[in-house]
């Protein structure tokens, strides 16, 4: 809960159709990838932008494992233009520009936000004490 009251992610459009919904922890990246490859074929996307999507729940779940207290929930959907995925869990980014700057090669890890920011057509960051919410897009092929 923030200050006011309402969640993390709440001020995002929670008017979802359908979404699947896993709540994962260490045990469970596998199925969370494997649900990812999943919705991204089912919402047309290339074989490329699957891998994309893939790569991108990848980062984001370990992420929240290794950094957003150990757990977290995955949901993915898809509206007329967009598959959207969504990373909610109980971590607290700090640094606003997050993913949008390079780290110094001589650091290690960091670059997991980065790589999503580069994979995603867009990425919607809010995260605060109460914990952190990722929405990411890749949009879809149209037919």
């Amino acid at each position: 809960m923030t200050g006011s009251g309402e969640r993390v992610g709440d001020h995002l459009d929670r008017r979802v159709p359908h979404p699947r919904r896993l709540p994962f922890n260490a045990g469970t990246l596998k199925v969370a990838r494997a649900l990812a490859v999943q919705c991204a074929s089912a919402a047309g996307l290339g074989e490329d932008r699957v891998q994309d999507a893939e790569l991108v729940v990848s980062e984001l779940t370990a992420n929240s494992v290794e950094h957003g207290g150990g757990s977290g929930v995955l949901c993915l959907w898809q509206d007329a233009t967009h598959l959207v995925i969504e990373v909610s869990d109980g971590g607290h980014i700090t640094d606003p520009l997050a993913g949008r700057r390079p780290v110094p090669p001589d650091s290690v890890g960091g670059r997991g936000l980065l790589l999503v920011h580069k994979l995603a057509d867009l990425v919607r960051v809010h995260s605060g004490p109460g914990g952190t919410t990722i929405r990411v897009y890749f949009t879809r092929a149209m037919m």
